[in-house]
Formats: C-alpha cells, structure tokens, sequence
C-alpha cells in the first residue's frame, strides 16, 4: 500500500510522453476542426445530414447537448472556432491553464452529441483522452504541499488511465470477435478487402493466392487485441508489437478511410512508447 501512494505522489511519471501526447492531441485537434469547416454545411449547416430533434435533457447532462438543442446553423462555428484557439493557445504559451483543457473537453463532447451518427469508435476515445488530459501536468515543479502533491496524483492517474483506456478497448474488441464466426474462421479481413468502400483494389481479395496472406493477417489481428493488455508491458516485446500495432492503424486510417480512428488509436500509443530521457 505504501508504494501505491509513493508511485502516485511522490513523483510525475511519464514527463516526457506526457509533453508529446498533449501536443500531438492539439495538432490533432486542430486537423479535426479543418475537416469539420471544410464539410460544416454538411454537418452544422441549415441542410446538415444529421437530423436533430431537440428535446430536453435534466440535469448536468444538459450541458453535453448545448449545441445539439440549438437549431442555429452558425452556433457550430462558435463552437470550433472556440477549438481552433484553445488548441493554438496550449500550443503556443508556456503554462497550460486547467480551464483551457476543460473547455477543450466541453466544447468537442458537444460537437460530438451534433453529430453524433457520423462518429467512430476513435471519437469516443478521442473524448476519454480530452477528459484524462484536464489532469495531466505541463510543467512539472517540483513543489511539497498538498495541492502539488493532488496535481502529482491527478497526472499520474490520468496516464495510467489513458493506458488502461487502450487495454479495454482491445480486450473488449477482440471478445467481441471471438463472437462473430467471419473471425473465428479467418474470412473477416477478406470480406472487409471485397468492400469498395474499405479497399483501394478489392480484385485482390478475390484473387485465389492473397487467400493465406488475409487468414494470417485476420488470426494476427485477433491475436494482438487479445493479448495486447499483457505482451505491451513486456519490454523485449514492446517496440514491434507497437510497431505492428501502427502499421494496422496506418491500414485502417489510409486504406480503409477512417483516418481519424487510426490516427486517434496511434496517439494513445505514445504513452507505451519507451522514452529514455524523461523530461526535467
């Protein structure tokens, strides 16, 4: 018990993955809001594809439906527009203020709930990561009190916490393949590579000789979510499992199409990556 507290308050941990995700998250977000103003008539607009039936919701829960409750076309562009500059002020001031970080997490929940049926599973994840990165450090003093050691605990936490987001995303990923037979028989990877949408040339899936290559990369794929909670702590192990980890994501981000989801999983990465230097 008295290491549990020590690892928590005694010291930051992961100073030097901690400097990288934020910033990364930031650059990411800010490729989010390009995208959203590039097609923001088709998602916020007068004529969005997303229909929204504003009801009332009690409670604090309220606060998550803002913009979904507002039938105004230019309320979303207040809305990333506030995104656009909390994530260029992170970026760019020494001291990263808890309630820039807070109203990062806000702001994208809601935009988020507007949208709500054009999201993937990275966009769910991308909220969990808003949430933890309220309570990481950006400087690391080195003060004694209890408010310096609350901080200390708070980051700690939240890294571990991201780290653990990871984990049961894969875990409960691969059981649900453990569910459906097109994984069990090794067809799933094929099957998706016959999608047009899916696929930068589905004649490949068909084609007699690419049937092994697929069954093998179907049973590494299930292998990996299955097992990654317990090898990405080995150390030996570490580096190329995460390295076969990005390359999967990098295939589902610029083959398959959804590039935010991969891109969203690879960040999460950074936190296992080893990092020999930490941060002063």
């Amino acid at each position: 018990m008295q290491r549990l507290v020590s690892y928590f308050f005694s010291e930051y941990h992961y100073k030097k993955q901690t400097f990288w995700f934020k910033h990364c998250l930031y650059l990411l977000l800010l490729i989010q809001t390009a995208y959203w103003w590039r097609f923001y008539e088709l998602y916020f607009g007068s004529t969005s594809l997303v229909y929204s039936a504003p009801t009332p919701i009690a409670g604090f829960k309220n606060l998550a439906f803002i913009l979904y409750n507002h039938t105004s076309p230019y309320l979303g562009a207040l809305f990333i527009g506030a995104v656009v500059i909390l994530c260029l002020l992170s970026l760019l001031l020494k001291k990263v203020y808890f309630i820039f970080n807070f109203m990062l997490w806000f702001l994208v929940v809601n935009i988020h709930n507007k949208i709500y049926p054009t999201l993937t599973g990275g966009n769910f994840l991308l909220n969990q990561f808003l949430l933890f990165n309220c309570f990481l450090s950006f400087h690391f003093e080195s003060e004694r009190g209890f408010m310096p050691s609350l901080k200390t605990a708070l980051h700690n936490f939240s890294s571990l916490a991201i780290m653990l987001q990871i984990c049961v995303a894969y875990f409960l990923s691969a059981l649900a393949k453990l569910g459906d037979s097109s994984w069990l028989h090794g067809d799933a990877i094929a099957q998706v590579a016959m999608a047009d949408h899916f696929s930068l040339n589905t004649s490949l899936a068909y084609h007699g000789s690419f049937a092994p290559f697929y069954v093998v990369l179907n049973y590494l794929i299930l292998s990996y979510q299955l097992f990654f909670p317990v090898l990405v702590w080995i150390k030996p192990l570490k580096k190329p499992f995460l390295i076969f980890g990005m390359l999967m994501h990098l295939y589902i981000s610029l083959v398959m199409g959804l590039l935010m989801f991969g891109i969203i999983m690879i960040l999460g990465y950074i936190y296992f990556w080893p990092m020999k230097k930490p941060l002063s």
